[in-house]
């Protein structure tokens, strides 16, 4: 019983330790192979990239060379605790002492020149990324803060220029760090913010108790003029974007408001990016907690923590760490991380304490806990919270200031903070700032800067739009997300439309008319394809045809949505227009956002109009068109499955002209899985002002149809409530049409084209309706429900021949 209790101590110990290193942890693979460096001696100076040196750890510095050998020879008998810890102390070790090639020393502040990654190709990517990244295979020249260094500054901004083909050098981003003054939560950014911009990263002197808020503006400032003082690159200023995590967001804004009265200028600041700001530092309740958590130092000797010389012990193999440092490190654990950087974290405390004696984990936890007294000592903490922040938010938290401060802004903030009120700050400044745009990260904490969001890519998107790129067309720019996020929405939202409704999918053969189970006669052609159906109830199944058509075909069919249907509706029922801008990840699916317009855009869909109808067609892409539009989607009672097409014959003459192949698409089963209780007509005539209100909606909603009046299309949804389980759902396509021998301007021809294919669609559709007859499964959920259960697979449906075939005989597809 004893052993079991001890053994449980030492897990919440080693629990306790890997969440304070949780900045690291996540950032930092702690699965990594350690890659062998070469070592470099203390102050040794390199000239300029294009070099294979590689930047040792902190051992390299501080250790004898048969030290260094003996802990080499170690590395492959540790734990996998202990060498997480000590990939941890080299991953400070280079933010400290390299991670550059170019290292300028102002003061107790250091501005760090990352290199682009591809400069340092000794090692593959998997290896650079195991790694950490590439970015710690540079070691820095170093200048003081009185040297010359406009020559060799000269030369990067010249090599960038000549690398990237550009007449102007790339914009020169500053990163900005927390509290801790090295930026460890951002290293997993820092190979691709270096490969698109002249990326230099600040560290503040761990040891220095003198460094006022004020020391630390005037010094970036300084830096920021000093780097952009070779006019003669441009006839144009130089562009500077500042970027500040945390505490640095802080400082980023006011070095931005000082930067901005400066006169003349060599520089334009083009935007500055604030990552989850300390501007809301005064209102939490840091200031009272940290001078009691810094107290603690006052229980330890200073014997007990440096060695003679007065640098910090590292090798008491069975030393229990400070109060400070176990304390502080719990109050960070608390903080830092969010639910899914926990799930990370628990999951590796279980699988490292199944291969870790206890006598190692409680060992090389003490060591890990030692990491906060050494990287941010209680004295330098304290003075940090309690002169830095006090002093910045004075400074910056003035209405006036930030009113008057017209860079443009991109604030990126975690929606899950415990640290800071970072959700309700976002909010503050956003509404404040003239020129800002608000980019919430879904489920995250004060970490943010992890793999969900790569903030290179995030600063290109934006409006701070560094590189000046063209504006992107949706119809030719866009392109079908990664795997990853197809997969992660497939799986997330049609999945469990699939487990509800069973659907099954029939195609049609273009020469005998004949049906097939499967898509497999749906053609795929390089010419423009369209398919035209009729709109289910409230338009519920397009996952499921999108994503049949992806996965079985390779089909990326594009959608003509109406405008409530991407959010871009005058009154319609999508989101209002925020008090303050948005911007969303590249590729980002947020699957507690049940509002669909955003995942429509993110599937290629465009707003319903002839021109991105002619555009969609003339690039060769395939259309998902619905003529019956919203009176089909929102039909009354009685209306079940019944066609609403307009007359003209618009979409076949341009199908034509572009020699389209157009196929009939057939859906059922939406209409069965709900009761409309009132329709649009019965609501309209609600009384007590409702009926009128939903008239007023309803005429103020922007119409899907360029030639219709808002007030002439209905858009009232019914009021139905659904079914505890839907009716199976059935999709037949229907025999592929080819316009090419179809002249455009043969207006009988083509409606002669029209009319055969709305006949087709009402014919399949009833088709449909009368096979389902002879499914067991079509209206019995529960029966469905158990057969996937038992057999892992949907229940099999009605037998083909049931199935009436296509009522059309002439028109093959290509």
């Amino acid at each position: 019983m004893r052993n079991s209790n001890r053994i449980r101590c030492v897990e919440m110990w080693h629990a306790a330790v890997a969440l304070f290193l949780v900045r690291g942890a996540l950032a930092f693979s702690p699965h990594r192979q350690i890659i062998s460096k070469h070592h470099t001696s203390p102050g040794q100076v390199f000239p300029l990239p294009n070099r294979n040196y590689y930047l040792s750890s902190v051992a390299s510095t501080d250790q004898h060379p048969e030290e260094m050998s003996l802990a080499n020879a170690n590395d492959a008998d540790r734990s996998e605790i202990e060498q997480f810890v000590s990939d941890m102390r080299e991953l400070y070790g280079d933010l400290e002492n390299g991670g550059g090639t170019i290292r300028r020393e102002m003061d107790a502040v250091r501005f760090t020149y990352v290199a682009p990654a591809h400069q340092f190709t000794t090692h593959s990517a998997e290896e650079n990324r195991q790694l950490n990244g590439a970015w710690r295979l540079q070691a820095p020249a170093i200048y003081g803060a009185n040297e010359d260094w406009t020559e060799i500054h000269h030369n990067i901004i010249e090599e960038r220029m000549d690398q990237n083909g550009h007449s102007k050098p790339p914009p020169l981003l500053v990163y900005l760090p927390g509290l801790d003054g090295f930026g460890i939560s951002a290293t997993a950014q820092y190979d691709d913010l270096s490969s698109s911009f002249e990326f230099w990263r600040m560290t503040v002197d761990k040891k220095n108790e003198r460094v006022s808020f004020s020391d630390l503006l005037r010094s970036v400032v300084k830096f920021v003029k000093d780097a952009t003082s070779s006019a003669e690159f441009s006839d144009s200023p130089r562009e500077v974007i500042l970027a500040g995590e945390s505490f640095g967001g802080l400082l980023t804004c006011a070095v931005a408001m000082a930067l901005e009265n400066i006169e003349p200028k060599t520089f334009v600041l083009k935007g500055m990016v604030l990552i989850n700001p300390a501007t809301s530092f005064d209102e939490t309740s840091w200031q009272q907690v940290v001078p009691l958590l810094t107290s603690l130092r006052y229980l330890e000797t200073q014997e007990e923590i440096t060695d003679d010389n007065g640098n910090f012990r590292l090798a008491i193999p069975q030393g229990l760490p400070t109060p400070y440092s176990v304390l502080g490190g719990m109050a960070l654990a608390a903080t830092i991380p969010d639910s899914q950087q926990y799930s990370k974290i628990v999951d590796f405390i279980l699988q490292s304490s199944n291969t870790s004696s206890n006598e190692n984990m409680l060992s090389a936890s003490s060591d890990g806990f030692r990491i906060l007294a050494e990287y941010l000592p209680a004295k330098i903490l304290e003075q940090r919270v309690l002169e830095w922040l006090p002093v910045g938010t004075s400074v910056v938290n003035s209405v006036e200031r930030l009113s008057k401060l017209k860079t443009p802004t991109l604030i990126i903030g975690g929606s899950d903070d415990n640290m800071l009120p970072t959700k309700e700050e976002v909010d503050r400044l956003g509404e404040l700032l003239p020129d800002c745009v608000k980019m919430e990260i879904s489920g995250a904490g004060h970490f943010v800067l992890d793999t969900r969001v790569n903030l290179t890519e995030v600063i290109l998107d934006s409006h701070i739009d560094p590189f000046d790129a063209p504006k992107v067309d949706p119809i030719v720019d866009w392109a079908l997300p990664p795997d990853h996020v197809v997969n992660d929405v497939i799986k997330k939202r049609v999945v469990p439309q699939r487990e509800k409704t069973s659907p099954v999918f029939f195609s049609t053969d273009p020469l005998s008319g004949e049906r097939r189970r499967g898509l497999s006669h749906v053609p795929s052609t390089k010419k423009p394809l369209l398919l035209v159906g009729n709109h289910q109830l409230f338009g519920q199944d397009l996952g499921m045809i999108i994503s049949e058509l992806l996965e079985e075909r390779g089909i990326v069919a594009r959608g003509l949505a109406h405008p409530v249907a991407l959010g871009v509706a005058e009154g319609g029922i999508g989101p209002e227009e925020p008090t303050v801008r948005k911007q969303k990840r590249r590729w980002e699916f947020n699957e507690d956002n049940q509002f669909e317009a955003d995942l429509f855009k993110l599937f290629g869909a465009v707003k319903v109009s002839p021109r991105n109808f002619y555009r969609l067609l003339q690039t060769n892409q395939t259309v998902l068109l619905f003529p019956g539009g919203v009176k089909e989607a929102l039909h009354g009672k009685g209306e079940d499955y019944q066609l609403f097409w307009p007359e003209k014959t618009d979409f076949v003459r341009l199908a034509a002209k572009f020699n389209a192949t157009i196929v009939p698409l057939s859906a059922i089963g939406a209409a069965d899985s709900a009761d409309i209780l009132l329709d649009a007509s019965e609501l309209l005539n609600l009384p007590f002002g409702i009926g009128e209100n939903l008239k007023n909606f309803s005429s103020s909603t922007s119409s899907a149809r360029y030639d219709v009046d808002n007030q002439d299309e209905l858009f009232v949804p019914p009021l139905a409530l659904p079914k505890p389980i839907p009716a199976r759902h059935y999709f037949l396509f229907g025999k592929a049409y080819d316009t090419s021998t179809l002249d455009p301007r043969d207006q009988d021809a083509c409606r002669d084209v029209y009319k055969g294919l709305e006949e087709e669609v009402k014919h399949d559709i009833q088709a449909l309706v009368e096979a389902r007859k002879e499914d067991p499964y079509a209206f019995d959920g529960i029966r469905r429900t158990s057969y996937r259960r038992v057999f892992g697979k949907d229940p099999p449906t009605f037998p083909l021949q049931s199935l009436s075939p296509s009522a059309r005989m002439n028109g093959i597809a290509s």
